[in-house]
């Protein structure tokens, strides 16, 4: 396995967690906040630095 594959399986597994949470309409639940804040926090990581050119 590619380590970026399992970095890659993890945010598909949190991404999972969330939507579940959502549909079961757990979304005032501690995971539901908890796994939110960590997806959060990985796309600010990726997308939040603003680039120059």
């Amino acid at each position: 396995m590619h380590p970026s594959d399992s970095h890659s399986d993890t945010d598909h597994a949190l991404l999972e967690g969330l939507l579940q949470l959502a549909v079961e309409g757990q979304t005032e639940d501690q995971a539901f906040q908890s796994i939110g804040e960590e997806v959060f926090s990985r796309l600010l990581d990726t997308y939040g630095q603003e680039t120059r050119v």
